[in-house]
């Protein structure tokens, strides 16, 4: 079976590179031509939100920062009152309880016609799933039009499998290898009046092998470092890829499920930053609710967490002090690029402001991207290489109420936190033991529970934990810093036609916009040059 074109991964990355692709081609090619492009998931039920995006998996998870830091086609998008009410109903029916917090807070500021009130408002990240599945059906539509007015023959199909490897045929095509060589094609129907218009079925095995031209990589956030003994791995309590996993959602039921039988439970997070964050406003809710006797512990090797993204009461905008325009030209290099973040976050800080209004700033003059033109290509390197994480690890802010549920909870003695590095998740007679190093003394745990968020690994640490990033390291595709080495159009180096927007290509968002809007962007340059590819072919 051949495609055109495959996305690895049905996320934003995978949906948004086959929407620019068909675009491109659509406007530029002149000649009779099938083009059949594909998406491929494990997990069909992330389609088109992937991990970070899911229906189920996203659940309770909101964005880091507010709406008026949202690509542009996203905020239009969430202004019409028919999206605003989708907000509302996703949380009065899949919200729990912080949801119906959110909608007492926030309903007025939403239905407001003060668009800089609107544009402060955190909101749920699954709503992202409603906006690309509306893309996913205005494309499958697109293509039908055009198919049977053109000559011009587009199509668009749905696989399941695992994808292990991507082999390089002589003739410029690729093979995908699935594991245990299965892979279905997939039937979808789409259902008016529901939140999940599109559902994916299963169809058949697919018995014959699957070639393409280009492929296309998305499958979300890496998964943490695997610090569990084999037998600690079958533990059902041990959650090791906690977003993939179900994250709060399926959290909260294991919690549950323990407080039926046990009158105290002990959970152990291995990590201090975003996946504990995420899980804390809801799980306060249920344990103060249900009333459930619970240690949470968590650890890491600094104890250094996320900012909360909170703008302070100034009436007036904090005005940037160091980068002010006149100075740009003189920021050259990457170390004083970082210097100046420091030092404009002190001066905020020291006129009555918060670290975020002054990065709020820099966000919206684009302070990053101008100074970065600046730069040589020796200082590009650097940034890339080494300053770009300590950019990073500085300006990381997220949803305030996270951190507002960890300070009660730390208050409340319901988390304790331990500056420690996790060495071996064991399992022994049904419980997980967890060793950790503080300064020379190793400390033992006994955990009903054990939750893996230290954090993603980059593609040059990542072994066994994703067989395709392995396949591709094999193939000669070209690492640095931790991430594939792309072109312009993120194409990965080493390596005939395979692209990657999203974060294993090395300087991935070098500006530090949010995620959502760094992958549109990238994954829109990625179909620019798919297109390209497939018109010449």
């Amino acid at each position: 079976m051949h495609f055109s074109h495959i996305s690895i991964g049905g996320g934003i990355t995978g949906l948004e590179t086959i929407i620019s692709a068909f675009i491109n081609i659509q406007k530029k090619l002149k000649k009779s031509k099938k083009i059949i492009f594909a998406i491929i998931d494990k997990n069909p039920e992330n389609i088109p939100g992937g991990v970070a995006y899911g229906f189920k998996i996203s659940q309770f998870g909101y964005f880091n920062n507010p709406i008026r830091l949202s690509p542009t086609q996203f905020t239009k998008w969430l202004i019409k009152k028919e999206n605003k009410k989708k907000i509302i109903n996703y949380l009065k029916m899949h919200g729990g309880d912080i949801g119906k917090d959110w909608i007492k807070k926030n309903i007025d500021i939403l239905y407001s016609s003060k668009i800089k009130q609107i544009n402060e408002l955190y909101i749920p990240r699954t709503i992202a799933n409603f906006w690309m599945e509306q893309r996913l059906l205005w494309l499958i539509s697109k293509m039908k039009k055009i198919s049977k007015k053109n000559s011009i023959i587009f199509d668009l199909k749905f696989l399941k499998g695992e994808v292990l490897a991507i082999k390089n045929l002589k003739d410029s095509h690729h093979k995908i290898v699935f594991k245990n060589d299965y892979c279905e094609m997939l039937q979808y129907k789409i259902i008016k009046n529901s939140f999940k218009k599109i559902v994916f079925e299963k169809n058949k095995k697919i018995s014959e092998p699957i070639f393409s031209k280009t492929q296309n990589i998305g499958i979300g956030l890496p998964p943490p470092k695997q610090l569990a003994t084999t037998k600690a791995q079958k533990n059902s309590y041990y959650i090791w890829d906690f977003y993939s996993q179900g994250s709060t959602s399926d959290l909260i039921n294991k919690i549950l499920k323990i407080n039926k039988i046990k009158k105290k439970i002990r959970i152990y997070f291995i990590g201090y930053k975003a996946g504990l964050l995420e899980s804390l406003p809801e799980l306060k809710k249920i344990i103060l609710k249900k009333k459930i006797k619970i240690e949470i512990i968590c650890s890491s090797r600094d104890l250094v967490s996320i900012q909360k993204a909170k703008l302070s009461l100034n009436k007036k905008s904090y005005k940037l002090q160091v980068f002010k325009k006149n100075n740009l030209f003189n920021i050259r290099t990457a170390k004083k690029l970082y210097l100046s973040i420091i030092k404009e976050f002190e001066l905020s800080y020291s006129l009555g402001y918060k670290k975020y209004d002054a990065w709020t700033q820099i966000l919206d003059n684009k302070i990053l991207d101008k100074c970065i033109k600046n730069f040589n290509s020796r200082e590009k390197k650097k940034y890339y290489d080494f300053f770009y994480n300590k950019v990073r690890n500085t300006t990381r802010f997220t949803y305030p109420e996270t951190i507002i549920a960890r300070e009660k909870l730390l208050k409340m003695k319901i988390l304790k936190t331990k500056k420690e590095i996790v060495k071996k998740v064991d399992s022994i007679k049904g419980r997980l033991i967890v060793k950790a190093k503080s300064k020379s003394k190793i400390n033992k745990y006994i955990c009903d529970l054990v939750v893996n968020v230290s954090g993603p690994l980059n593609v040059e640490t990542l072994k066994n934990e994703i067989p395709l990033i392995n396949d591709l390291r094999k193939n000669g595709a070209k690492i640095l810093s931790g991430g594939f080495v792309v072109n312009n159009y993120f194409k990965i180096s080493g390596v005939k036609n395979i692209y990657t927007p999203g974060i294993l290509a090395r300087g991935f968002n070098p500006e530090r916009k949010t995620i959502i809007k760094a992958i549109l962007e990238n994954s829109q340059k990625a179909g620019e040059s798919i297109a390209k590819t497939l018109i010449n072919m």
